[in-house]
């Protein structure tokens, strides 16, 4: 397999970013050369530093240095940028070449693409308790609250999410707490210290949720991998908290507020 170099004592694979760069520049410029992909201007800084993170996952040397490329590639398409955490990284079982690269999306990268590309301004994470006096209904496909007055009391039956749009307009979506907990459960630490803070979270998941479906419907977003997540290799180690997407559990500072957020975009 291209891109493995062998430790002469122990004659295991070596993930060596100095001899994989330049393939994976190489395999890039060759569909770029073939009009197959445009690449951004400074997509040779932001491949020496992937490939230099990379390196923490497990199995990748495993992975062929041109199916890296078009992962990179893919990144890049779907106008995200790995320096500034707006994904992560994971290895996958693949049938034709045993392992492949796969990216899914971190939560910076969600807001960074639905501000650049979806035209948000704002996103309003509520949650709805049981003990609260709320209604609703859909007017030709669009959500309308009628009534909400918060009491913040009782179990947590739902959540909706107002996102704010350039042009004035504006869009809500509601998830019951069924659909919350199905995004809990595919979490990695489902009833970890990060679900400590249960009322963050459901809100974080709420945002989450909402801007991929944007997103998604976007015509200017590639959008691909928004909702690939690890089926088997995890990185070695852990990524940076603050960019983590909703169903990664990660520590977090303990919520000061119990109000409602306006999330500023």
């Amino acid at each position: 397999m291209e891109t493995q170099v062998k430790n002469e004592n122990t004659q295991i694979a070596r993930f060596d970013p100095q001899i994989i760069r330049p393939q994976v520049v190489k395999h890039m410029e060759d569909m770029m050369a073939k009009k197959y992909v445009n690449l951004p201007e400074n997509y040779k800084e932001s491949i020496f530093y992937a490939v230099e993170k990379l390196s923490t996952l497990e199995e990748i040397e495993k992975v062929p240095s041109n199916y890296i490329a078009k992962a990179l590639v893919s990144m890049m398409n779907s106008n995200l940028d790995f320096r500034k955490n707006h994904c992560y990284f994971f290895v996958q079982n693949d049938k034709n070449t045993g392992k492949s690269l796969r990216f899914g999306w971190q939560y910076q990268g969600l807001i960074s693409v639905a501000r650049s590309t979806c035209g948000v301004t704002d996103v309003m994470p509520v949650l709805v308790f049981e003990n609260d006096e709320f209604s609703c209904h859909y007017e030709f496909g669009e959500l309308i609250i009628d009534e909400h007055k918060p009491t913040f009391e009782g179990k947590i039956i739902g959540g909706y999410c107002i996102v704010k749009f350039q042009d004035g307009s504006r869009s809500a979506k509601y998830y019951p707490h069924a659909e919350l907990e199905k995004r809990r459960n595919k979490s990695k630490a489902k009833s970890g210290i990060f679900w400590a803070w249960e009322r963050e979270m459901y809100e974080k998941t709420l945002i989450n949720a909402t801007l991929k479906r944007i997103i998604e419907t976007s015509s200017e977003t590639d959008a691909e991998g928004l909702y690939d997540e690890p089926e088997t290799t995890q990185p070695r180690q852990t990524i940076d908290a603050e960019a983590e997407i909703i169903n990664q559990d990660e520590p977090e500072d303990v919520p000061e507020n119990v109000g409602q957020k306006k999330f500023n975009l």
